[in-house]
């Protein structure tokens, strides 16, 4: 059941997301199971896992907070690269190419890796 809570504001419960999360050690196995898992979370629409490249994208109106806890209580360590919500998001914006999203991708997270470590 979905809590309000301080860490998931009501405005953010009801609008659409697309969150980007970096997971340590994804198996093959994990291509099935953490979308599964995913889903049975109120508000996710839909999940896909990336193996090789330790992508998790998630789409639906579940909180940041909620998916790294579902993913920790699978054992998996994650992080939010980035996230879409609300109107100003990514329908908003006009569409990239894919080596673009990959290169925004990879910044993103050299620079989230750089400021871990400080």
């Amino acid at each position: 059941p979905r809590k309000t809570t301080a860490d998931t504001p009501f405005p953010m419960q009801t609008e659409r997301a697309t969150i980007v999360l970096k997971v340590r050690n994804l198996t093959e196995s994990d291509r099935e199971s953490l979308p599964r898992a995913l889903m049975n979370l109120e508000g996710v629409c839909n999940a896909a896992v990336d193996v090789l490249s330790g992508v998790v994208r998630v789409d639906g109106a579940a909180s940041d907070s909620e998916l790294l806890r579902a993913l920790s209580a699978l054992g998996k360590q994650a992080v939010v690269v980035t996230h879409t919500r609300g109107a100003g998001g990514a329908a908003a914006r006009p569409p990239s190419s894919s080596a673009a999203m990959r290169a925004k991708l990879f910044l993103r997270l050299l620079k989230r890796n750089a400021n871990c470590c400080s």
